[in-house]
């Protein structure tokens, strides 16, 4: 019986099997750290590749099925939560088939030319032994090790009947650049009594050259790295496609027409590898990876996965069991609504979230980076010899009365008369065609660092700059953040914005060497001033571009789709366009000089008419009206920041409301709850509207960058509030949506809409973006929730007993609030699996932005069954764990985006400074939970 309690204990009991996944989110959590810092061999050496890690998920499954037996779940009759958990058993153990029998490597192939030969992707030792008289042999094994690996296994192999006995020394780090994996292992090698110390270069991903040596009268060649392995097949690549935007250097599709053959090179099947669209073969997969730079080559991912259909058949069992437990009578769910009933709380009105369709996320790194006049991206500037714009300052700084009043005219004349101008349509560098209005608002915006300047519109100062250079040439106007950088040009310290002419000198271009000295750092050893130097050097190009009108592409070519800038157009080959941008330009000029001399716009007016008209004829990428004025409305409707002053004003006041009628015990009048229900109904209507405009505007789903994931997030609070339609939940979702939409204005993010990125183009994607950026807004719901009740337990007070009753009620909708946002979280995650096995063959790579959601799930299953271990105070800690079981979110959205590198990173390798605030938002909750802990003596309800 003892023996029974000890084995029930270790591996049946929810105090072993609480803090063990709390150990194993900490190891995962740890492993992104490693990652980050040392690089992706690091976290593999030191949590990902070793054996405890693998133990624990061998104890995690134990005990998972241990609790499930012991909590006599059967016995109880609870079939749907059986069926639930025995997911996450199919889960590991297809995981653990996948990990110790499947293998990944790459295949490239040229064009016209035929390949057998993969690449693996792990690291081997690999052994080619040779003895006259004697067939050569050939090992290869995989190789844990590393130079973060303090354990190094001997491995031992028979040689001609005499064992082969290899014993690692030591490895040795080669680079400090944690992307350089390259190491030294010292090997002694020993064989009939003789033995010899290798020293090979090799490591993960390495193709490491072999070390030779002959050990009685045996030559023993050593390599350690990636190895060579040998198809039953063959693939042979047909052509090599490569699609960009149009009117840019951006990818927008890669697809590889190979043909399948067999040993003897006979056909057996052609067919089209693309992004998303995959090969299966003699049980591998090939999936469009990547291609050479000449394009004349592709790069494929191979894949071979035993664990596949058992994994999947997890991921189905854990969505449908999910589902089941939430309207499974005798679930949990159920029965936290049945209580809230009995307490007289409006509960959950269950209703389906979102169907979702087209294409979604994209890290939205493009953005980063300097624009060229070629429309990719630029290191060095290109203002190399500007010194000829160079003037003296001294003539520049005066000046004269025609200028002044010509700016005058502009601001005036111009002001009812942009209608035409807003609505012209261009071509951006990412190759996105759009209004002139967007493209003013988007460069005006970064060059001041404001909306418009000196009373003027955005699109009023790019048209002034355009056709009035060199009025702006001496214009301070362009924004500068460090006193150093404005003295390092000779211009008064405090003022912050300088004009085009202070960058130049005698010697030319004054950022010069600056910008050549800061690009050889490293992001991260930048300081203030040398981020300044290279945004200033930006706008500074920007300024250039607008200046010398390569900024506008209006001019569609007929042969491409791209479109060219009035420079690019006067040298075409094609005599007409070279006539048309002529005649374009000459009355472009004309009709807007006499627009600001004489307010006399008619002329200029039919010129755009006639231009728009010729876009339309030559293009197929032009925009219909209706697409082109709703890009327009969101740019001047400020749609979503609008939003932010209601959501935070009727969070507030309903608050308030709520809680003065708690102090008086009495609940709130009907019409007064409706009221509030009504107006965040409206702003909610309003918030979808946005978004469906903006999703209309791009052309796939908004929610394919930082900015639009808040906006979402954003509106999925309001959703899930009104479901609750509980008073405290409505004023906790409405503060929690007017908060995220105040983060996505702050500044940091960037609200352009762009292209996606080739592999983004997938219906997996967008269902999987938009579940699991839902569950954020569910999760942080339950945040001001456990808030809400941290503040009632410090208001309690024995004059206040129906405060008790609040608690209770608060709670139950936190956790039901919590059950669906882990259900989300949970589904969201592992669909993106499918959708990543399915875009490149692997459906967990460990990188930072998944396993942190993996380690909010296991975060927010940990709070959710802290029940069972049947705490005294259980309502206090329920609301402790679920205000900081939201930091993981926190770090799952914010830490990994913008401090951890990985392929979900919006931000890698430049990071932003952890904003001021958060030490006191952090310190304060910790406070507030102290201050709730003196009153915490209060018994959860029975549910």
């Amino acid at each position: 019986m003892q023996v029974k309690q000890i084995f029930g204990f270790f591996f049946g009991s929810f105090w072993i099997a609480i803090p063990l996944m709390i150990v194993y989110a900490t190891a995962c959590a740890m492993a992104t750290f490693i990652e980050n810092d040392y690089g992706t061999p690091a976290a593999q050496a030191v949590v990902y590749g070793t054996w405890w890690f693998s133990a624990l998920h061998v104890y995690l499954l134990m005990v998972i099925i241990g609790t499930l037996i012991t909590s006599r779940a059967f016995q109880r009759r609870r079939y749907v939560s059986i069926f639930f958990h025995s997911a996450l058993v199919l889960i590991i153990l297809g995981a653990g088939i996948t990990r110790f029998f499947g293998f990944e490597a790459t295949m490239h192939i040229r064009e016209n030319q035929t390949s057998n030969s993969i690449t693996t992707t792990a690291t081997y030792l690999n052994l080619h032994i040779d003895k006259p008289g004697q067939a050569p042999l050939d090992f290869s094994f995989k190789s844990n090790l590393s130079p973060f690996s303090k354990h190094l296994s001997n491995q031992e192999v028979m040689v001609y009947d005499k064992p082969l006995l290899l014993e690692p020394l030591k490895v040795l780090k080669q680079s400090a650049d944690k992307k350089d994996n390259r190491a030294l292992l010292e090997l002694k090698a020993s064989y009939d009594g003789e033995s010899h110390v290798y020293q090979i270069i090799g490591g993960h991903g390495i193709e490491s050259q072999s070390v030779v040596a002959t050990l009685k009268g045996v030559q023993i060649a050593i390599s350690w790295g990636v190895t060579q392995k040998k198809l039953p097949f063959k693939l042979k690549l047909k052509r090599f496609e490569l699609e960009r935007y149009p009117g840019s250097m951006s990818p927008s599709s890669y697809a590889s027409e190979i043909e399948v053959l067999d040993s003897k090179d006979q056909l057996i099947m052609p067919y089209r590898i693309f992004m998303n669209h995959v090969l299966d073969y003699g049980g591998y997969r090939f999936f469009q990876s990547s291609y050479d730079r000449d394009e004349k080559g592709t790069i494929l991912s191979v894949n071979r996965d035993p664990g596949k259909n058992l994994t999947y058949l997890g991921y189905a069992v854990l969505i449908l069991g999910a589902l089941l437990m939430l309207f499974s009578h005798s679930g949990r769910f159920q029965r936290l609504s049945r209580f809230l009933k009995s307490q007289k709380i409006n509960a959950f009105l269950l209703v389906s979230l979102v169907a979702l369709s087209s294409h979604t996320l994209r890290a939205d790194d493009s953005k980063q980076g300097k624009i060229d006049m070629h429309g990719g991206k630029s290191v060095a500037t290109p203002l190399d010899n500007m010194g000829k714009l160079s003037l003296e300052k001294e003539k520049m700084a005066n000046i004269n009365a025609q200028i002044i009043q010509r700016m005058k005219n502009l601001k005036v004349h111009s002001k009812d008369q942009l209608g035409q101008f807003q609505r012209l349509q261009i071509q951006g560098f990412e190759g996105r065609i759009k209004p002139l209005d967007t493209l003013s608002m988007d460069l005006i915006h970064k060059i001041t660092h404001q909306d418009g300047f000196k009373g003027m519109d955005n699109i009023q100062v790019m048209l002034g700059m355009m056709l009035y250079p060199d009025d702006y040439k001496s214009i301070k106007m362009i924004y500068t953040s460090t006193p150093r950088l404005r003295t390092m040009l000779g211009v008064p310290a405090n003022q912050r914005r300088i004009a085009f002419l202070d960058v130049f000198g005698p010697h030319g271009y004054k950022l010069q060497n600056y910008v050549e000295e800061i690009n050889q750092k490293a992001p991260k050893d930048r300081d203030e001033f040398d981020k300044d130097v290279l945004k200033v050097d930006e706008r500074i190009n920007l300024v250039y571009m607008i200046f010398s009108g390569s900024i506008l592409k209006i001019f569609p070519e007929k042969t491409s789709h791209a479109w060219l800038s009035p420079a690019e157009a006067i040298k075409s080959s094609d005599p007409e366009l070279v006539k048309q941008a002529t005649h374009f330009l000459r009355a472009l000029f004309v009709g807007f000089d006499a627009g600001v001399e004489n307010n006399k716009w008619d002329g200029i007016n039919q010129t755009l008419k006639e231009l728009g008209a010729y876009q339309k004829a030559h293009s197929k990428l032009y925009l219909p009206a209706s697409r082109i004025s709703s890009e327009i409305f969101l740019n001047h409707s400020n749609f979503f920041n609008s939003l932010t002053i209601p959501y935070l004003l009727l969070g507030v006041v309903l608050l308030i409301v709520v809680l003065v009628g708690t102090f008086k015990n009495q609940a709130p009048r009907a019409w007064l709850h409706w009221g509030f229900y009504g107006l965040l109904l409206l702003c909610a209507l309003a918030h979808s509207t946005g978004l469906l405009l903006r999703w209309y505007v791009s052309g796939h789903s908004p929610w394919s960058n930082a900015y639009e994931s808040m906006l979402y997030i954003s509106w999925a609070a309001v959703v899930a509030g009104l479901i609750l339609r509980s008073n405290l939940a409505l004023c906790a979702s409405s503060f929690l949506a007017g908060t995220a939409l105040f983060v996505a204005h702050l500044g940091f993010m960037d609200p352009q809409i762009s292209n996606l990125v080739p592999v983004l183009k997938s219906y997996w994607l967008n269902i999987h973006v938009s579940i699991i950026t839902a569950s954020y807004g569910f999760l942080g719901l339950c945040f001001i929730l456990g808030l809400l009740t941290l503040i009632l337990f410090v208001l309690r007070s024995k004059k206040r007993p129906h405060i008790d009753q609040t608690i209770l009620s608060l709670s139950a909708i936190n956790e039901m609030g919590m059950i669906l946002g882990l259900f989300m979280l949970t589904v969201g995650n592992f669909l993106g699996g499918v959708w990543a096995n399915e875009s490149w063959g692997r459906y967990w790579g460990w990188d930072p932005k998944e396993t942190w959601a993996l380690i909010s799930i296991a975060v927010y299953a940990v709070i959710l069954h802290l029940r069972f271990l049947r705490f005294e105070f259980m309502p206090y800690v329920f609301a402790s764990a679920s205000v900081l079981g939201f930091y993981s979110i926190l770090m799952t959205y914010f830490g990994v985006n913008y401090y951890l590198s990985g392929m979900h990173s919006y931000a890698a390798g430049d990071p932003l400074p952890i904003p001021g605030f958060l030490y006191p938002f952090v310190a304060s909750t910790f406070i507030l939970i102290l201050l709730a802990g003196l009153k915490r003596k209060l018994v959860m309800a029975k549910v």
